[in-house]
């Protein structure tokens, strides 16, 4: 999401780190799925996705089908391990769940996670959308058949 999303937002690195032990503790969201990155034993990275919250069709869930319209929420990795494939294949894993679309929201400016998710197959959607304080991002989108 980035730091300027969490700060526009008003999320701390206190509340957000409250939210994530909150949500690692408790069980895990209808329709959603946590995929996480390692290296050795140590966790690199995650990715969240789940239903498309823009999309009417969110009946599907993994492992039974997801709907027709599949978000990333969040992926993430940690600076020091980029580069080495994680992304690219906790977005695989995400894509192998997924029947119809792929979304993701990306931050206009960003033009790191732009190139990533284009080198994934993604183009802009062109729908645009504002959150927090001046905040603007654009829906990238894929087919995943």
């Amino acid at each position: 999401m980035g730091e300027g999303v969490l700060a526009a937002q008003g999320i701390t690195e206190r509340s957000l780190a409250q939210r994530w032990n909150e949500t690692l503790s408790a069980p895990r969201p209808a329709r959603t799925a946590l995929l996480v990155a390692l290296h050795g034993h140590a966790v690199v990275g995650f990715a969240f996705a789940g239903p498309d919250e823009a999309s009417s069709d969110s009946r599907g869930a993994p492992g039974g089908g997801w709907g027709e319209a599949t978000q990333v929420y969040e992926l993430v990795v940690d600076r020091d391990f980029r580069r080495a494939g994680h992304a690219s294949r906790m977005l695989s894993a995400i894509a192998d769940l997924t029947r119809g679309q792929l979304r993701v929201w990306i931050s206009a400016g960003d033009a790191q996670r732009q190139r990533f998710y284009t080198s994934a197959g993604f183009a802009p959607s062109g729908a645009v959308r504002s959150i927090g304080k001046g905040i603007t991002q654009h829906m990238w989108w894929a087919r995943c058949d």
